[in-house]
């Protein structure tokens, strides 16, 4: 029974690892009260357009939440924003295999497929990097759309939890 119970411990932290997300963000010395419009610019965007839609509109949600207003590039933003996305892949290792009735050992790698968004902000006046957040980890690509959005939505909220800096 106690052998059990370490197996299933070691499976769920094994699971709050895989599942684990990496967000940093770096910000230039700058005063962030003095933004308050911002528009889109161009980026590397995901080529699936649902994806693209709900990354944008997660990062308008948040920007929005942060006291930014979304104008048109003519209407003198202060902020351009734009944001990057990149996938890889990643050999794992496998581990227990069979539930807990057959606990055993199998060796073996499996693919991952790993994604990174990046957002940068850019002072619109000077062309000058002001803020960029990155958020990486692992992508369900067998999610259904409301799973990936709901996560989209999550990332994006952590990614912009420390904007603006604080001094």
């Amino acid at each position: 029974m106690r052998i059990a119970s370490i197996a299933v411990t070691a499976l769920i932290l094994l699971g709050t690892c895989a599942a684990a997300q990496e967000i940093s963000c770096d910000y230039s010395k700058t005063d962030f009260a003095q933004f308050k419009k911002y528009a889109w610019a161009s980026g590397h965007p995901v080529a699936d357009e649902l994806a693209n839609q709900s990354i944008v509109n997660s990062l308008d949600a948040q920007l929005s939440a942060k006291g930014l207003t979304k104008v048109s590039p003519e209407e003198e933003p202060n902020l351009l924003v734009s944001y990057d996305v990149v996938f890889d892949r990643d050999i794992r290792g496998m581990g227990f295999r069979d539930g807990l009735q057959n606990l055993r050992w199998r060796s073996g790698s499996k693919y991952v497929l790993m994604g990174m968004l990046v957002v940068n902000l850019v002072d619109a006046h000077t062309g000058a990097m002001v803020w960029r957040g990155t958020a990486s980890g692992d992508v369900d690509a067998n999610a259904s759309p409301e799973k990936r959005e709901k996560k989209i939505h999550e990332v994006a909220q952590k990614i912009f939890r420390n904007y603006p800096p604080k001094e």
